[in-house]
Parts: structure tokens; C-alpha cells; sequence
């Protein structure tokens, strides 16, 4: 979803493409086809992960994930695999809107034609009160103003490179890392062996100390 909202491809040089590739979480014949493919490149990779779901659903001998087909489960938790591919389908269009609707491309020259227009007739004005502490006090004023400006139009790209964009890079690494927590956890069966075999003892904390009185 980077790629996309910086309007480049995922086997850019400046993308992690060939990163993705050498941990194998894709493969170069992926990246190649995704590269190639004109489309949306998350849309894509949604695609691919509920076609993944679709053949795990369609094991041999009608054996699904955790249960027969048959079962009355077993369409409701294929449709929850599906409502999460589209709640993901969904913020990739949240994220691609925020990223087209930005600013009109004259916004900026209109906004500094009039800063400057601004503080150059303000020193003529100024100047006859303030006298000599006008260069200062416009100096200061207009500082302050011009860096307002140019965060406001560094903002409207929240996807860049910039110090103050969102750090995509840290967003991604952090889910990667979970996803790769996830995994460690199912491989190793731990989750499972708590599920059939904990068995905390209940203790009673404290007892109610609420005196309900007697009704005659």
C-alpha cells in the first residue's frame, strides 16, 4: 500500500519489493506479475490472500479448515475471513481518497502572493509606529507564517518522505513483526496446549460488603 500511495510501483528501487522477496514473503515471479499487472497492487495482494482462503477451503474429501463442510460453522467463518478482506479492501480506498483529495495546484502561488503582498505594504505601515523595531517584528511574524505554510502543504501528502509525513516504514515493520509473532505462536502450539489443558483455580477475592436492609 506504500507503493501506491507515492504513486510508484512495489518493485521500485526506493520500495521493499526485493526486500519482501529475499525474506520470501513474495516471490520474484510475484513482484514480476504484480509490476506488470495494471492495477492497484494492494487490491492485488487482497485478491491473492482470498484465493489462498477459497483453496484451503477446498480440501480434499470435504475437509475444510477445522471442519466438515457440512457444518454450519464453517460458512460463518469463511465469512469472516471475508468481511476482514474487506475491511482491509476498505481502508486501502480510505487511504487512496485521502491521497487524491489534496489541495488545488494554485493554492500554493495564491497563498504566497499574498503573504508576501502582505508584509511588504505591513512595513510601510508599521514603521510609522514602531519605527526601527518594524525589520524585527515582521521578520519574526513572517518566519512564523512561512513555516505554517510550508507544513500545511508538506501535510497534504501525509505518504512522503518528509520528517513530518506518516512513518509508513515503522507502520509496516511493526505489523510485519506481529504477523511473525502470530506464527511463532501457532507453530508452536502454545495457544492450543493453554486452550485444553489451563486450569486456573478460582478464588474468591472478596465477598459483597453491600448491607441491603430489611423491608417491613
Amino acid at each position: 500500500c506504500k507503493a501506491l500511495l507515492r504513486g510508484t510501483s512495489l518493485a521500485a528501487e526506493e520500495e521493499d519489493g526485493k526486500a519482501l522477496v529475499q525474506r520470501g514473503i513474495l516471490t520474484q515471479e510475484e513482484l514480476d506479475d504484480m509490476h506488470n499487472n495494471p492495477c492497484w497492487q494492494p487490491h492485488y495482494c487482497l485478491e491473492m490472500c482470498r484465493a489462498i482462503l477459497v483453496e484451503a477451503h477446498k480440501v480434499p474429501g470435504g475437509k475444510g479448515l477445522y471442519m466438515d463442510e457440512n457444518n454450519k460453522l464453517h460458512g460463518q467463518m469463511f465469512r469472516c475471513f471475508d468481511g476482514i478482506i474487506k475491511l482491509m479492501c476498505d481502508v486501502i480506498g480510505d487511504s487512496v481518497r485521502t491521497r487524491a483529495s489534496g489541495l488545488p495546484a494554485s493554492y500554493d502561488a495564491i497563498t504566497m502572493t499574498s503573504f508576501f503582498m502582505f508584509f511588504i505594504l505591513a512595513a510601510f505601515v508599521w514603521s510609522i509606529g514602531i519605527g526601527w523595531m518594524t525589520p524585527v517584528i515582521i521578520g519574526c511574524a513572517s518566519f512564523i507564517i512561512m513555516l505554517l505554510i510550508v507544513m500545511g502543504s508538506k501535510l497534504v501528502d501525509p505518504f512522503g518522505y518528509d520528517k513530518v509525513d506518516i512513518p509508513m516504514e515503522a507502520f509496516c515493520a511493526t505489523i510485519e513483526a506481529q504477523v511473525h509473532a502470530i506464527d511463532e505462536r501457532a507453530r508452536s502450539g502454545i495457544i492450543e496446549k493453554f486452550a485444553r489443558t489451563s486450569r486456573p483455580r478460582a478464588v474468591l477475592a472478596r465477598r459483597a460488603t453491600v448491607h441491603i436492609p430489611k423491608l417491613n
